[in-house]
């Protein structure tokens, strides 16, 4: 649900709101919309959204409104929240609209409970310090607010409720599907020990998400169990052409001038403080040190062929897309692809035949592999 452009953007972070047009917003919320029904026409298997605050580069402040939304333009695919902000949030609240989104779609939640990037935990003021403790207290509370039959008290560090009994349940018993983010080894240990998923999303690179899935794996067997690919979520930005040649013209220009890196340019600055603020433990120590620099991300440059590289964009003719795909589902083992086609110098035409070329050419491909 990306506004779109905003002419004078300054790279900062939170971005002036005085720069927001009332008709654009509403315009950018309903062409969200529209092209969810279309994705869901053409045969994409979920339809995706994410919380995140005070930029342009989402209005989907509240993941629970916005799958809300979709679940009455979305009739077939699943919808899938990757996800809300659990330390940020209040917990018991996310449980019980979850469950309302799962009713609403008749069993199509997909439940991402994420910790979030770093800066956003300057939006609501919250200690990064106690950002693992309040995530891993308020995902078992929520899990368990899913399946305890019979009301209970929770009287733990951060969270404390005398009665709780959610109505209605989630529609998926025991649970829907649940998935965390994160490329750190606290994350992947987590996600290994409670037996769940894992997602790759942001600053994606298939180097760095090929360890981090190593790792997921490995804490996996320590554990006694091995994730399926689909467990597995390599998020990433999509553009197909009918040529190679189209679909990296449309693209290499935006890539090459920065266009999409403006706003991690302003996130640095916040993301660096609450990076070095106790955010990471020390086993992720490499995590604080890449945020102290400016180039986080930046690995592979910004050329159209160091992105393409690192796995930092899919770009090209169908063929080319799915030989990039066949190399992330090898490389990573990710068994889901979270496609993002609303990248930079792709105007909304561009997209929607974007979108065709893969529900026809690259898709069916994908289910294969």
């Amino acid at each position: 649900m990306r506004y779109g452009h905003v002419p004078n953007q300054p790279n900062t972070w939170p971005v002036p709101n005085a720069l927001f047009d009332p008709e654009q917003g509403v315009r950018a919320m309903a062409n969200s919309l529209d092209d969810a029904e279309m994705e869901d026409q053409l045969g994409f298997d979920w339809i995706s959204c994410a919380e995140h605050h005070f930029s342009p580069f989402s209005l989907s402040s509240n993941v629970a409104v916005q799958a809300a939304a979709l679940s009455q333009r979305v009739k077939r695919a699943r919808i899938a929240i990757l996800g809300a902000l659990v330390p940020l949030n209040n917990p018991l609240r996310i449980a019980e609209e979850f469950a309302m989104i799962d009713n609403l779609t008749n069993g199509r939640l997909i439940a991402g409970l994420i910790r979030g990037a770093p800066y956003e935990y300057l939006v609501y003021n919250v200690n990064p310090a106690e950002s693992r403790s309040r995530f891993e207290e308020g995902w078992d509370l929520i899990l368990r607010a899913w399946t305890e039959r019979q009301p209970f008290g929770w009287e733990g560090r951060h969270f404390q409720y005398r009665g709780i009994s959610i109505w209605p349940r989630p529609v998926q018993q025991p649970i829907p599907p649940v998935y965390v983010s994160g490329s750190s080894r606290d994350s992947g240990e987590f996600a290994a020990r409670k037996r769940i998923g894992l997602g790759f999303a942001g600053r994606t690179n298939i180097l760095l998400a090929s360890r981090s899935a190593a790792f997921f794996r490995e804490k996996a067997a320590e554990y006694g169990w091995e994730p399926k690919p689909e467990q597995v979520i390599y998020q990433i930005g999509v553009h197909v052409g009918e040529t190679d040649q189209q679909a990296w013209d449309r693209v290499r220009g935006p890539i090459e001038r920065g266009e999409g890196a403006g706003m991690a340019r302003g996130q640095a600055i916040p993301n660096r403080l609450v990076a070095t603020s106790g955010f990471y433990s020390e086993r992720d120590a490499d995590f604080v040190e890449r945020y102290k620099g400016t180039t986080f991300g930046a690995e592979g440059g910004y050329t159209l062929e160091g992105r393409l590289e690192i796995g930092a964009i899919l770009a090209g003719s169908p063929d080319t897309v799915f030989e990039q795909i066949k190399r992330v589902r090898n490389e990573v083992g990710a068994g889901v692809l979270n496609a993002i086609f609303d990248v930079p110098g792709v105007d909304r035409p561009a997209k929607h035949r974007a979108l065709e070329l893969f529900a026809k050419d690259v898709l069916p491909r994908v289910h294969e592999l």
